[in-house]
């Protein structure tokens, strides 16, 4: 392996933390949201008992807990891969050090970079949906606690 491939692979690897710590950051504020979310369920469920019919602003409540639940639960599950699978290792392992099995690897941490990148635009876009649905929940939350 050359210098050049060296620093190439340190690149890669570079990007991939980033994207892994951004995921992770990620995932802590849909925790966050969760919580949240969970605080408001137990105010609209302590109230729930108290109503004779559904009214339109507990629906509404109901409906955004379920979708900022959703949304956090899809946000928080972890789809990002940050190396190889250890088969493809073993078998490159095998083979011995080589250009060729250089080429697959950078090859290979490219296809992760690809994929975290995806990953990481399919979480911030399920943690906006989260955080809009969650404002949603709360407001319409409270508006159902204050009896309005």
């Amino acid at each position: 392996m050359t210098v050049d491939d060296d620093r190439l692979h340190a690149e890669v690897d570079r990007q991939l933390g980033e994207i892994r710590s951004d995921c992770d950051s990620l995932a802590a504020r849909a925790g966050l949201l969760l919580t949240a979310t969970g605080i408001v369920a137990s105010i609209v469920v302590a109230r729930f008992d108290k109503v004779p019919k559904l009214r339109p602003s507990l629906a509404g409540a109901l409906l955004a807990l379920g979708i900022a639940t959703t949304l956090g639960i899809l946000t928080v599950v972890p789809w990002l891969r940050i190396a190889p699978r250890a088969s493809f290792l073993q078998g490159w392992m095998s083979v011995g050090s080589s250009p060729r099995t250089s080429s697959l690897l950078y090859d290979a941490k490219v296809a992760l970079l690809a994929g975290g990148v995806m990953r990481l635009l399919v979480m911030r876009t399920f943690f906006i949906l989260q955080a809009l649905a969650t404002v949603i929940a709360i407001v319409l939350g409270l508006a159902y606690s204050m009896g309005r």
